[in-house]
């Protein structure tokens, strides 16, 4: 192997070469299925060419990482993989140390991988490079058979649609919701308010009429974001929050019933989600509500 590896995004021709090695720790039947999967969302445009960045040295591939930009000033990281019988941590190192700086010409301040448990193997080169495992992510869903006393509307909040509401109430009672959050409390403060909403904007299907801020007593109280996700056949619960002066009083169970409301009436098949595992209360309430845990993730952060 050469003294110089470089890196650079990779050719098409590469492309199936450089995802058999990112999933190389896979038994080979899982491999070639995610790596076919992975071809397939390049293909599609969901995968952008230019998220998949490679390792040559003395003119072979040797190592591959996908790192790519979202919207709301963030990114989405995978573990640089680097093949057996080279100078791996090398390799590894240097595909994020070509990447991340890209990654913040993008716009990026923050980026995140999610593993499942039996990935975080993979998180060595993470944590060499200013990653570090925050939290685990439960992602829960609810099948939507509701009790029937849940159909009907509550009246203790006057909600109000995003494209109806005053928008600069609702944007101040959004920032206001994430005092004292205990999901992902390390990322308060790093995006502006305008990049957090992009960042929810970009999520499945928007509509400002699934976006709501709920007045109660004539005081607002929280807000509740959904978006449609149609491969999913479901909507996804995607933020769910109480203002400080309104908490313990039931306006999080009653949004959340709302959120299984709407998406019932839309003839959802399910509703999705996902929270911190130190949020007690929130995955609390949302089991008592009838969701179930159907993943997990291991979180690991980096923030520029």
């Amino acid at each position: 192997m050469s003294r110089s590896p470089h890196v650079e995004v990779a050719s098409p021709a590469e492309w199936a070469s450089a995802f058999g090695i990112i999933f190389q720790y896979l038994e080979p039947p899982e491999r070639a299925a995610r790596v076919e999967n992975a071809l397939r969302l390049v293909q599609r445009g969901q995968l952008p060419p230019t998220a998949l960045w490679v390792a040559h040295a003395s003119g072979e591939l040797v190592g591959a990482v996908v790192c790519l930009p979202v919207p709301g000033a963030s990114a989405l990281v995978w573990p640089p993989q680097a093949i057996e019988g080279t100078r791996r941590t090398e390799i590894e190192d240097l595909l994020l140390a070509s990447t991340v700086p890209w990654l913040q010409r993008h716009g990026a301040k923050l980026a995140q991988t999610l593993l499942a448990p039996e990935e975080i193997r993979l998180s060595g080169p993470l944590e060499r490079n200013g990653f570090r495992r925050i939290t685990r992510l439960w992602y829960m869903r609810h099948d939507l058979d509701l009790p029937q006393r849940w159909l009907a509307e509550n009246r203790s909040l006057n909600l109000q649609s995003y494209d109806r509401c005053d928008r600069k109430l609702f944007r101040q009672y959004l920032l206001g919701s994430y005092e004292g959050t205990l999901d992902c409390p390390e990322v308060n403060g790093v995006r502006t308010l305008d990049e957090i909403l992009e960042g929810h904007k970009a999520q499945g299907v928007h509509d400002p009429e699934r976006w709501w801020l709920a007045m109660e007593s004539g005081q607002p109280a929280g807000v509740l974001l959904l978006t449609a996700i149609p491969e999913w056949q479901g909507w996804d619960l995607s933020y769910l929050g109480v203002v400080p002066a309104a908490r313990r009083r039931g306006v999080g169970r009653e949004l959340a019933r709302k959120a299984l409301r709407d998406a019932h009436a839309a003839g959802a098949r399910q509703v999705t989600l996902s929270v911190d595992e130190r949020n007690r209360p929130a995955w609390e309430l949302y089991r008592s509500l009838g969701f179930v845990m159907c993943e997990q993730r291991e979180v690991y952060l980096a923030i520029w």
